[in-house]
Formats: structure tokens, sequence, C-alpha cells
């Protein structure tokens, strides 16, 4: 069995990581061997009440990031949070 690849990627500043993260998916899958699979994207349309979305843009202003990558990172916490409940 080979080595592992992990993939490394290093910013100069926010506005590159920003649309780096805007570019690509933050949910690649590490398969057991260490190879990357790129999940195929299926873009959603979403409509959300003005709370909400200016909830989502200070957080995103707060981490220095766009709000799709907010809104990614929250799913992706609140659908890990819900999956370790039903383990439970």
């Amino acid at each position: 069995m080979g080595k592992k690849k992990f993939i490394s990627k290093k910013f100069d500043s926010s506005k590159k990581m920003d649309a780096f993260l805007e570019e690509e998916d933050l949910g690649y899958l590490f398969a057991s061997h260490g190879e990357v699979q790129i999940p195929k994207i299926h873009k959603v349309n979403l409509d959300l009440p003005e709370w909400l979305v200016a909830q989502l843009d200070f957080e995103a202003t707060r981490a220095g990031i766009s709000r799709q990558p907010v809104i990614k990172l929250l799913l992706i916490q609140k659908l890990e949070e819900e999956r370790r409940k039903r383990s439970a």
C-alpha cells in the first residue's frame, strides 16, 4: 500500500481563500486507500428570510469568508450532529 496523498493549500490573503472556497466543494471524500474522490455538485436555490441572510452575512464577515462557505459549514455541522444523535 502506497503513501496517502494529502491536499495542502496555502493562501496569501483571505480574498484568495474566499475565492477558493467559493469554487471548491468542502465535502472532499477520502477513500480508505488514500485517493481523493470529489463529489458531484448539485446547485440548490434557497429562499431565506431577510433576518437569516443578515445573520449568515454577519458570520461570514466575522470569519472573513463569503456567505456560501458559511452555509455549507453550518449544514455539514448540523448533519453531523444529527447523525451522532441517531447513532447514540
